[in-house]
């Protein structure tokens, strides 16, 4: 599994599947990382074994490419960082790229630079952002960069300068293979007549959604890492790292390879993880933060593609306010609804995978949606279902009392393969669309709550009682609009006989089924709220 994260010193890693899984991703492990392993000058002689060479003898001539905004650092020839002319032309263009994509299109502030670079300690012209093609998993200094030895599987890395948190610094790692955690491979290179070994990165990182190695398909891996790493070093021109901690930092980099480089297809790797992991549960307390950029993925192609800049610029303003705080501010100030637009990104969801097929590509959140895992839907009986802000969940083929509910509700409504969704605007539509139920094949509840919700609002069409549906043959058998001056209902057969007296406390209500039939036979039957009044008649056929 790729695992990416940030340390306290800035540091943003993109960990690619493979023995990196012994790590753990996000901005925990990190803080983790710092407190546990040594830092300073007891760091660095920790990190070098015995049998190694100081840095400088891994390589020979260090050369530098200019770029409109960038100056790239890389040595050719042998050793372990040693590149190819192809592989820094497309570094030059895949930054380019980048940084036209995050500056123009989304109207970022301009990355900033350091003045001199990590690995091969050299100077940046003015003016330009420095990236050095290095293997990642034999740095100079791995511990003022990774605060690690290795990060076994990194595409890149971007770190911050030591005076300044809004300038920072990319390294590519040159082959896009890794030093595996066990049974290493040792090489060496002679330097002035010592052998200097080396780790060997044996270890290949496979694109798992289109069966791929990425040291074969090198250009695609740059791409990627480009534009996420230089999305880390716009996110520091807005907050410093080492105070701020918000799993939208990995989840707006992922996402924003998706839109920039839509034929990799990386994210989709993750979304299992993420789908699992946020049914019923706040979106910004998921650690599958990757799988998280499909959120930014929804919201650049259906809400507005400069959203994110806006939402840098409210966490720059006010770091302490969380994610879904700048979300409902950014989406207020578009004057829309925060409910609507989130409950629109949980019904895209309810739609992935092999599901893809029961409705119209125009409503799913991506093209490639048809590559998704499917979103779990719970399958338990008779919930009363109550989710906690910013989450959503789906039921399927259940009758779910929603009396209780606070937030946004639709039923999709399956027949012949397809899906009808239909919203859930008050308790009117919700008692149509249980009639409606019976005509279709199966259905599914998509639920979500963004923030403060409400209940369903309680609407009355008329004041003639009615039983739905009629004649009854299975299901529920529900009641409405009843009287909330009234406190149950009386159900009499064809005689006159008290069947059921049932207590009640909202304007619908239903029996369950199996009730139904062990209660009432088949034929014509009346009902009545409270103990007086017009009854109404119904049906049960079975």
């Amino acid at each position: 599994m790729r695992a990416r994260f940030i340390t306290s010193l800035a540091v943003t890693l993109l960990l690619l599947w493979g023995s990196a899984a012994a790590h753990k991703c996000g901005t925990a492990f990190a803080m983790q990382n710092k407190r546990q392993k040594p830092s300073g000058s007891a760091a660095r002689i920790y990190a070098k074994d015995a049998n190694t060479c100081e840095a400088d003898a891994y390589y020979d001539s260090v050369y530098t490419r200019e770029t409109d905004h960038f100056q790239i650092f890389y040595t050719l020839g042998k050793g372990p960082h040693s590149t190819t002319p192809e592989f820094v032309d497309s570094i030059a263009t895949s930054f380019e790229n980048a940084y036209v994509f995050h500056t123009k299109t989304l109207g970022m502030l301009v990355p900033q630079g350091i003045d001199t670079t990590s690995h091969y300690q050299k100077p940046v012209k003015k003016g330009l952002y420095p990236i050095e093609i290095a293997e990642i998993d034999f740095l100079r200094d791995p511990y003022s960069v990774l605060h690690s030895k290795t990060c076994n599987g990194c595409f890149g890395v971007t770190y911050t300068g030591s005076r300044d948190s809004q300038k920072s610094a990319i390294i590519i790692d040159n082959d896009f293979m890794h030093v595996p955690q066990a049974n290493i491979t040792k090489a060496s290179i002679e330097h002035d007549g010592k052998q200097c070994s080396y780790p060997v990165s044996t270890g290949t990182i496979y694109n798992k959604t289109h069966n791929y190695a990425y040291n074969d398909e090198w250009a695609k891996a740059i791409r990627v890492t480009a534009f996420h790493e230089l999305y880390h070093a716009v996110q520091l021109r807005y907050i410093d790292y080492n105070s701020f901690s918000s799993f939208w930092l990995e989840a707006s980099a992922s996402g924003i390879e998706e839109i920039a480089a839509p034929d990799i297809d990386d994210y989709i790797r993750y979304l299992g993880d993420f789908f699992f992991g946020t049914r019923g549960t706040p979106l910004d307390q998921t650690s599958a933060e990757y799988g998280a950029g499909v959120l930014f993925i929804y919201l650049y192609n259906h809400f507005d593609k400069r959203f994110d800049k806006n939402i840098w610029e409210g966490f720059s303003k006010n770091p302490s306010k969380d994610f879904r705080t700048q979300l409902q501010q950014v989406i207020l100030a578009r004057k829309q609804s925060p409910d609507s637009v989130f409950h629109g990104f949980a019904t895209k969801i309810a739609f992935s995978g092999s599901r893809t097929s029961a409705t119209d590509s125009s409503s799913w959140i991506n093209k490639d949606q048809s590559l998704w895992p499917e979103a779990p839907y719970a399958q338990a009986k008779d919930e009363s279902p109550d989710i906690p802000q910013f989450s959503y969940k789906f039921y399927s083929g259940i009758d779910i009392d929603l009396n209780n509910f606070y937030g946004n509700a639709s039923v999709s409504l399956y027949k012949n393969g397809k899906a009808t969704v239909f919203p859930i605007n008050n308790t009117l539509s919700l008692d149509s669309v249980k009639i409606k139920a019976f005509q279709y094949d199966s259905l599914t509840w998509i639920l979500s709550r963004f923030g403060e919700s409400e209940h369903i609002p309680e609407v009355v069409k008329d004041s003639t009682l009615r039983a739905f549906p009629t004649p009854w043959r299975h299901g529920n058998l529900c009641f409405t609009p009843l009287p909330l001056s009234k406190e149950y209902i009386e159900i009499r057969n064809a005689r006159g006989d008290l069947v059921m007296r049932i207590p009640y406390t909202h304007t619908t209500h239903c029996i369950d089924g199996d009730e139904v039939k062990s209660k009432m036979k088949p034929g014509v039957y009346r009902f009545r709220a409270g103990a007086s009044g017009k009854t109404e008649k119904f049906l049960i056929v079975y």
